[in-house]
């Protein structure tokens, strides 16, 4: 099968990446950081909607503003 090239794809970060929603304009994504071994990953959710990011640490803030931008 032939991957879809207009599938939304995560920033080029490294991580691991995770897309949690996604609507015709923008997606929604969790972005687990790799850190040193040991270390706690610290989680961010991010919002594309091109050529605009915005990155929240807490996902109930992110979805508010993802939800949100339905009514815009």
């Amino acid at each position: 099968m032939t991957p879809n090239p207009h599938a939304p794809r995560p920033p080029g970060d490294p991580g691991r990446w995770t897309m949690l929603q996604q609507r015709i304009d923008r997606s929604f994504w969790q972005w687990d950081r790799d850190l040193e071994a040991g270390a706690d990953v610290p989680t961010r959710f991010v919002i594309l909607r091109p050529p605009e990011r915005l990155d929240y640490d807490t996902f109930d803030e992110a979805e508010a503003m993802f939800e949100a931008m339905d009514e815009g």
